[in-house]
């Protein structure tokens, strides 16, 4: 029967003719062993570069005032992709004015986007907002020049009409007259609940008080028709009732008035007109 084939591994102190140790193993463990010896040092290796200031001096490692002006050159970089393409905004639109041959566009379909009124877009109040807003409450709460604009900014508050605006002697006033286009429908200025309908009332036409969020109270007078009942929730921006129309007053004027916390504030300074 044939031997094994087998390796023999011996330590041996020449100067002292003394046998130390030695171990016998087969080929295939020996070549195992040389394998495991080399990954455990490769392993060794990749720590010491990934751990400690060697890995500087890899190729292709940017050091740290390299980084630092790579980071800075990329800011660099967007800012002027800013700065061009606004310039070739600017310089798009003065060749678009100085074309003559252009094909004009539908000026009633840009009349329409430019009636839409959006809403207000301010962001919602941080929490440091919140508690900074009922602190003063607490030290001006009897205060109503300070504490109904605090309020007001937690409401999105949208236009009562397309188009509307505020009559200029009114601007100060607790019931200011509001223009509006003819025919154009009364809108919620925010979301509440439909607290009462009066119609006919004192002013001629139709009346609609709503109850808002934060205290605020509004009523819309010489309204046309109504298009809520009494008790129903409404979303701010909704159509509330048809346009005014007419009577002791010439068509187009609404009035509206709005409380904070039972107290008589001015809209003007609210709406946004």
């Amino acid at each position: 029967m044939k031997a094994k084939k087998r390796y023999r591994i011996t330590i041996e102190d020449e100067s002292r003719l003394r046998h130390i140790a030695s171990a016998s193993m087969p080929p295939y463990l020996l070549w195992i062993g040389c394998i495991g010896i080399v990954v455990i040092l490769i392993l060794i290796a990749a720590l010491l570069i990934m751990g400690t200031p060697l890995r500087t001096l890899m190729p292709g490692y940017l050091k740290k005032g390299e980084r630092t002006e790579a980071e800075e050159g990329l800011l660099r970089i967007d800012s002027i992709r800013d700065t061009y393409l606004l310039n070739a905004t600017y310089l798009n639109n003065i060749l678009t004015v100085l074309d003559t041959d252009r094909t004009l566009p539908d000026t009633a379909q840009m009349s329409e986007v430019l009636n839409e009124l959006p809403p207000d877009s301010l962001l919602p109040a941080s929490p440091r907002e919140i508690e900074f807003i009922n602190q003063l409450k607490d030290r001006e709460q009897y205060n109503v020049s300070i504490l109904a604009p605090l309020a007001a900014d937690q409401l999105t508050i949208y236009p009562v009409a397309a188009g509307a605006a505020i009559d200029e002697k009114d601007h100060s006033s607790l019931k200011p007259r509001i223009l509006t286009p003819k025919g154009s429908p009364v809108c919620a200025i925010a979301e509440g609940r439909v607290l009462a309908i009066q119609n006919p009332a004192p002013e001629g036409g139709s009346a609609i008080v709503i109850q808002h969020d934060n205290g605020f109270a509004s009523r819309y007078s010489h309204l046309g028709t109504p298009t809520v009942s009494q008790g129903t929730h409404v979303e701010g921006g909704s159509v509330i009732a048809l346009g005014a129309t007419g009577g002791a007053i010439s068509p187009g004027i609404i009035f509206i008035e709005m409380w904070y916390d039972a107290t008589p504030v001015e809209p003007g300074k609210f709406m946004g007109m």
